[in-house]
């Protein structure tokens, strides 16, 4: 995975439970709440820095544009990924488009309809963020309740539309993952909604280490667990995702089930650093002189010795024989604790300490 694809990641996170005009929603706040921890915080699955994720609770449809807007201007080169969440009411808005329902939101009784100024719509998203070539990926947590879900055009046109628009103005560069079926409805409790409770979980868990060895999971890799996690919390709502052909392949958190790489500081190790330090009279030694002193198995590991974070062993630059660095040296002299374990960071390529890897020292013989 491409580092640098992540970062031009940005979670736009948007949830809505006050509503003035139609009925209020208790999970929101909390769907978002989660999906912070999940994507910025918990260092088991967290891939994105803070400034990475925008978050809106509450937002008129004003807010909800302006926001989008700044988004759009702060982009410099296309390219971008913008990840949008929303958890709240969502509506049809007349027969081709759909409609994000903010706190401002009104319907009209009457018409059983609501006044589409008063709401933020796909369209405008697409559009918007099509000035910069950015690449939506749209998850939808929308609750359709009450008359608001009888209104004009039945759910399954409103879903069918989404993934329409975003063919025409995205191609097949695009996701959507909704939380129900065509005609179905989301649903909402005090703990988040159930899509959205069922998405974090499946997040939580990964991706089991017998079935993936990826370090980074995405849309497509926990779809088949979202279902069946959403599946056995009810019946009444089955989740569905629209993928682009042309989607670049782009994370969503940390595997949390993924093993990495990894190396313990052992006997065979500690014996390089012995006969390197030869009891306070230093010296270097070929590859062969390692395999005399230590034997064939000990030299076989010793270029472990100068990843970070130990880097106690380095080559002579001029005879290419293996000596101790400053690190080395107050290591052998028992100035410098070391990790007992590191690993690689997947993302990163580098050596890092291991989690919960105890310090080390050296004592000698």
């Amino acid at each position: 995975m491409d580092e640098k694809l992540i970062q031009r990641i940005t979670v736009l996170a948007i949830g809505v439970e006050n509503y003035k005009n139609m009925r209020q929603l208790k999970g929101p706040r909390k769907d978002i709440q989660n999906l912070r921890h999940l994507l910025v915080l918990s260092p088991e699955t967290a891939l994105y820095e803070k400034h990475q994720y925008i978050e809106l609770l509450d937002p008129t449809s004003e807010m909800l544009r302006q926001k989008v807007n700044e988004y759009t201007l702060a982009r410099s080169a296309s390219g971008d990924i913008l990840i949008f969440y929303f958890s709240g009411h969502g509506v049809p808005v007349g027969r081709n488009d759909f409609g994000f329902c903010t706190t401002d939101t009104i319907f009209h009784p009457g018409a059983e309809a609501v006044l589409p100024l008063t709401l933020f719509k796909f369209s405008d998203l697409l559009s918007s963020i099509s000035i910069m070539d950015i690449t939506p990926v749209i998850i939808v947590d929308a609750c359709y309740s009450g008359r608001v879900g009888d209104a004009i055009v039945s759910p399954y046109d409103a879903m069918t539309t989404m993934r329409d628009e975003i063919n025409k103005v995205r191609a097949t560069n695009y996701a959507l993952l909704c939380s129900c079926s065509d005609i179905q409805s989301s649903l909402d409790s005090s703990v988040g909604g159930i899509f959205s409770n069922s998405l974090c979980e499946v997040i939580g868990k990964g991706l089991p280490s017998s079935k993936s060895k990826l370090h980074l999971i995405g849309l497509t890799q926990i779809y088949q667990g979202l279902t069946r996690k959403a599946g056995t919390k009810t019946a009444e709502s089955t989740p569905r995702l629209y993928v682009g052909e042309t989607l670049p392949d782009f994370p969503l958190a940390r595997n949390t089930q993924y093993r990495p790489q990894n190396y313990s500081f052992v006997g065979h190790l500690k014996s390089i650093i012995e006969a390197l330090w030869n009891d306070g009279d230093e010296r270097e030694l070929s590859r062969k002189e390692i395999d005399d002193i230590c034997g064939k198995g000990a030299y076989g590991n010793h270029s472990k010795l100068s990843y970070e974070p130990w880097q106690l062993v380095e080559d002579n630059p001029i005879n290419h024989k293996r000596r101790l660095t400053e690190r080395g040296r107050m290591y052998a002299q028992g100035k410098l604790t070391i990790p007992r374990d590191i690993q690689k960071d997947p993302i990163t390529q580098q050596w890092v300490t291991a989690k919960n890897s105890p310090q080390i020292k050296f004592y000698g013989s």
